[in-house]
C-alpha cells in the first residue's frame, strides 16, 4: 500500500481515491459512488494541472464501481471521505462535500421538539449534557439524577445529529451549558460529532455552513440558518469532558457549573421543517433514483419517522407512520426508492424501527454489515 501522507492535496486526493478503487468493499459503497460523483461533476472548474492528477484517479475509480449496496460501512479507514473532505478544504469554492445519511426528524409540539435517544430530567434546568455513544454513561447519569440537567442524550454524527442538538437546545430557554463527555465515534464510524461539535461552539461555521476545525467526515449544517447557529454559539456555554466515561468525574464536573442569575426569553428558531406527509397505500410499485433516507422512532408520539434527503443532503420531504408497511408503501407510491437493492434495505430498517418503537431497544441506522474481504480488497474495516 502507498504511502498517502502527502501535503500536496491534489496528491492526496489521487492516492484516496486510487486506495477505494482497489478496494473491493468499496466498489458498491455509496461513500465512494458520492465522492466519485462530487469530485467528476466539480472537475471541469479545477486548474488544469490539477484535473491531469485526479483524472486517472476518478477513471480508474468509475470502472471499478458496482450497483450500490449501501451507503457507509463504518469502516475506521473510509478513503472516499478522507478524499472529499481534502478536496473541500483545498477547493471551497468548487468543492462542498456531502452529508451523511443520518438523522434530523420533523418537530413535535412538546420539549424536545425533535425525537432521539435522550431523556429528559427537568426541563426547567439549565444543563444538557452529551454523551456522544457512551450509552452506558447516560444511563448512569440518569440514574443519579444530578441537580440543574434538564436533558442527557447521544449524538452520533458530525452534520444532522449536530442540527439536531442545536435545535433541541434552542427550544428551551432555560438551557445554558451543554457538557459533551464520552466517547466519540471516531474509530467506530469517523464522524467524530463530539470533536466536531466542540470545534463548533469555538470556531464556528464557514460561508458554506461547515464546522471550522472540525475532524469529522463531513461537518456541514445545510438544515440550519446561520442566525440560528450564532445565537446558539453565543447563548450556550460549552463544558469539554471528551472522552471522559466516569460517572462520578462527570457528577463532579456538574456540580461546577455556575447556576445562572437570570433566564432568557425566547430565542431564535430553527427553520420549519417540511410537513409530515400521511401515508397511504400505493397503486403500484415505481423504482426512481432520488436521494436517501433517515429514519428514527419518535417514542413520544409512538411514530416512525422517515425523512428524505436530496443527494446534496438537503431535507425534502417527511413521512410519519405507526408500521413499516404503511411507511413503505407511501414511499413506493411517491417513486422515491430506486433500486431493488435500496427497496430491500428500506424495508430491513423499516421494520427494525418498528421493532424498536415496541421493545424499546435502541436504533441506529446504517449498521451495514462488512462484506467479505477476498484478495485484494485492501484490508478490513
Amino acid at each position: 500500500m502507498s504511502d498517502i501522507r502527502t501535503h500536496d492535496p491534489v496528491l492526496r486526493i489521487a492516492e484516496e481515491m486510487r486506495e477505494a478503487a482497489a478496494a473491493r468493499k468499496c466498489w458498491p459503497c455509496g461513500c465512494f459512488q458520492d465522492a466519485l460523483a462530487q469530485l467528476s461533476d466539480s472537475l471541469p472548474s479545477l486548474p488544469h494541472p490539477d484535473r491531469e492528477h485526479l483524472t486517472p484517479a476518478l477513471r480508474k475509480g468509475t470502472d471499478r464501481v458496482l450497483p450500490r449496496k449501501y451507503d457507509c460501512l463504518g469502516c475506521d479507514t473510509c478513503w472516499p471521505a478522507n478524499g472529499l473532505n481534502v478536496a473541500a478544504e483545498a477547493y471551497p469554492e468548487v468543492v462542498a462535500g456531502d452529508a451523511c445519511p443520518t438523522d434530523t426528524p420533523t418537530r413535535g409540539q412538546t420539549w424536545p421538539p425533535l425525537p432521539g435517544e435522550y431523556q429528559v430530567l427537568d426541563a426547567g434546568g439549565h444543563i444538557a449534557v452529551c454523551v456522544l455513544t457512551s450509552t452506558s454513561l447516560m444511563d448512569a447519569l440518569m440514574a443519579a439524577r444530578p441537580p440543574q440537567v434538564a436533558i442527557v442524550g447521544t449524538l452520533h454524527t458530525e452534520n444532522l445529529g449536530i442540527e439536531r442538538v442545536i435545535t433541541n437546545v434552542m427550544a428551551n430557554p432555560n438551557l445554558l451549558t451543554l457538557l459533551v463527555c464520552g466517547t466519540d465515534s471516531q474509530q467506530r464510524i469517523g464522524h467524530r460529532p463530539g470533536q466536531s461539535l466542540l470545534s463548533l461552539m469555538t470556531h464556528g461555521v464557514d460561508e458554506g455552513g461547515r464546522i471550522r476545525g472540525a475532524k469529522g467526515r463531513r461537518p456541514v449544517l445545510r438544515n440550519l440558518p446561520s442566525e440560528t447557529v450564532e445565537t446558539f454559539r453565543r447563548e450556550v456555554t460549552a463544558v469539554d469532558q471528551l472522552g471522559e466515561e466516569s460517572a462520578e468525574t462527570i457528577l463532579e464536573a456538574l456540580a461546577t457549573v455556575p447556576f445562572p442569575n437570570e433566564s432568557r426569553g425566547p430565542r431564535v428558531s430553527a427553520p420549519d421543517e417540511p410537513d409530515a406527509v400521511a401515508p397511504e397505500p400505493p397503486p403500484h410499485l415505481v423504482l426512481d433514483p432520488k436521494g436517501y433516507f433517515v429514519l428514527f422512532p419518535d417514542r413520544i408520539r409512538k411514530v416512525i419517522l422517515v425523512e428524505h434527503y436530496e443527494n446534496d443532503g438537503t431535507l425534502a420531504r417527511a413521512f410519519t407512520g405507526r408500521t413499516a408497511h404503511e411507511l413503505y408503501a407511501t414511499i413506493i407510491a411517491r417513486e422515491l426508492v430506486s433500486r431493488l437493492d435500496h427497496a430491500a434495505y428500506l424495508g430491513s430498517e423499516l421494520a427494525r424501527a418498528e421493532r424498536s418503537l415496541e421493545t424499546g431497544e435502541p436504533y441506529v441506522q446504517d449498521r451495514a454489515p462488512e462484506p467479505p474481504c477476498h484478495e485484494g480488497c485492501g484490508g478490513g474495516a
